[in-house]
């Protein structure tokens, strides 16, 4: 059976990935007959990963968002007081008409069943739907998550390809990170809280800029490209290194 155009183009944001990740090691010194050393290390450590097929097929996590982000910013979706309205499944102006705006017609049906899955839509009461979240959050894994993750590992490296190799400063995108090795363990949750305010923040803003210049209408004689931004924060796993054989975290060393 043929693969669908989003399963095709989740492979294909995975295999730029790798591609890309490849070449740059490539660049940096090591030797074919060590990269295939690698590769292997690498597929042995995957299938060794547990899993399970997701059963839905992509919808871009990107759209979906989309969809909430318009709720609670266009006219046609906002009361009075400029929150989100209540929209029944069906109407001028209404779920169906919304998602209409970023996905065909005939794919209402999956797209509602996967918002009201994800909890991103709750209901009122029988007839009426309102936005669970201002953004797009899929907390489980999934053909969304699995595209996400693959564009945004494959966007990072176009990037830091892009930088490394720029015969200009104007060329240069950016790229810039931050961390710190000995964060006391007591001070994650803070971290966690101050990043995502702060991250929110700066999205929102990009997210806004972009919107108010993104084309509506496919003009031939217009050119377009795809640009956008990608977040995120970590915190290290914590090592078997770091702990004494009590089970006791070991001290900063």
């Amino acid at each position: 059976m043929a693969q669908s155009g989003i399963q095709m183009k989740t492979d294909d944001y995975v295999e730029q990935a790798v591609v890309q990740l490849l070449a740059l090691k490539i660049r940096a010194g090591t030797s074919i007959k060590q990269l295939k050393v690698f590769l292997d290390e690498c597929l042995q450590q995957a299938v060794q990963w547990p899993g399970a097929a997701p059963e839905h097929r992509g919808l871009d996590i990107h759209r979906l968002g989309s969809i909430l982000r318009s709720w609670h910013k266009e006219a046609a979706y906002l009361t009075p007081d400029g929150l989100p309205r209540p929209l029944s499944t069906e109407g001028r102006t209404s779920l169906r008409s919304l998602v209409r705006k970023f996905y065909p017609t005939e794919k209402f049906e999956i797209v509602f069943n996967r918002l009201l899955e994800t909890k991103l839509i709750s209901q009122l009461d029988s007839k009426q739907w309102m936005p669970s979240e201002r953004t797009a959050r899929i907390p489980q894994l999934s053909h969304e998550t699995l595209e996400h993750l693959a564009e945004g590992v494959t966007r990072y490296v176009e990037t830091v390809t892009r930088n490394v190799t720029a015969k200009s400063e104007q060329d240069v995108l950016f790229e810039r990170s931050c961390k710190v090795t000995k964060l006391p363990a007591g001070e994650v949750g803070e971290f966690r809280d101050y990043v995502g305010q702060q991250a929110l923040a700066f999205l929102s803003s990009v997210d806004d800029w972009l919107e108010s210049r993104n084309s509506k209408l496919n003009r031939s004689k217009v050119r377009h490209r795809t640009a956008g931004v990608y977040t995120f924060a970590y915190i290290a796993e914590e090592s078997s290194r770091t702990k004494t054989k009590k089970g006791r975290r070991a001290g900063p060393t």
